[in-house]
């Protein structure tokens, strides 16, 4: 059995759907299917840092009009998300945006939906994950796992850390992250499609991590530079 892969991706200018978008086909696989949410505002703290994402001019509509994937603007939970899943066929997710993905859906996607968690799993789960690695002590980098209902929960597939250098700052901590997300991407897909891989399944979840508040932030970045220092390869 063929797999088809149906990208979860943002509708609005976003640069992990571009960048996943333009990272699969240039490795030579092919979406058959991309569900594309809307943006939708959500209350969450104020960030003491300034950790901006790089401008992203093009959206999602744009590169599957390149591309000829077929697009659907939807809630990715939604009954009519759910009957374009039925549709299309498709058996195989990868997500490059997207909320907390219902049983329902995932039900519908048999082989499997791929996440590309910016953390180790399964210590660093949740939100601003390389902030909470740094407040933890743990090493940056990232997961690739199969979800399940959990969040960050699911098989892990692959873990692997980031290089530290000691002229490091949290600004170009964040880009290794986003970086080595690219760089698993085709490799986990060519694993996975050839069934290379060994499985290891989440029997014990680490502590779940909200937003880190603002005040917590301000704490956390007297201890980046430190962090830097232990965790370098000097």
């Amino acid at each position: 059995m063929s797999f088809k892969i149906v990208l979860f991706a943002y509708g609005f200018p976003h640069r992990k759907t571009v960048d996943f978008i333009k990272t699969i086909y240039q490795h030579n696989f092919k979406i058959s299917l991309i569900l594309a949410a809307d943006f939708i505002k959500i209350q969450s703290p104020k960030s003491f840092f300034n950790i901006t994402q790089k401008d992203c001019d093009i959206s999602a509509y744009e590169l599957a009009e390149a591309y000829n994937i077929p697009i659907h603007r939807v809630s990715h939970n939604s009954t009519e998300s759910q009957s374009v899943l039925k549709k299309y066929g498709v058996n195989f997710g990868i997500i490059a945006g997207a909320r907390i993905l219902s049983c329902n859906v995932l039900k519908l996607v048999s082989k499997g939906i791929l996440n590309l968690h910016p953390g180790l799993l399964p210590d660093v789960r949740g939100l601003d994950s390389i902030l909470w690695s740094i407040e933890k002590d743990y090493a940056l980098g990232v997961t690739a796992h199969l979800i399940n209902e959990k969040i960050d929960s699911g098989v892990i597939l692959k873990n692997e850390k980031i290089n530290i250098s000691i002229d490091d700052n949290l600004v170009s901590l964040y880009e290794k992250v986003y970086q080595l997300q690219l760089y698993l991407l085709p490799r986990i897909l060519n694993l996975v499609f050839t069934n290379n891989y060994n499985m290891l399944e989440v029997k014990k979840n680490g502590e779940y991590n909200h937003k880190m508040s603002y005040d917590h932030q301000i704490k956390l970045s007297y201890k980046i530079d430190d962090y830097i220092k232990k965790h370098s390869n000097l």
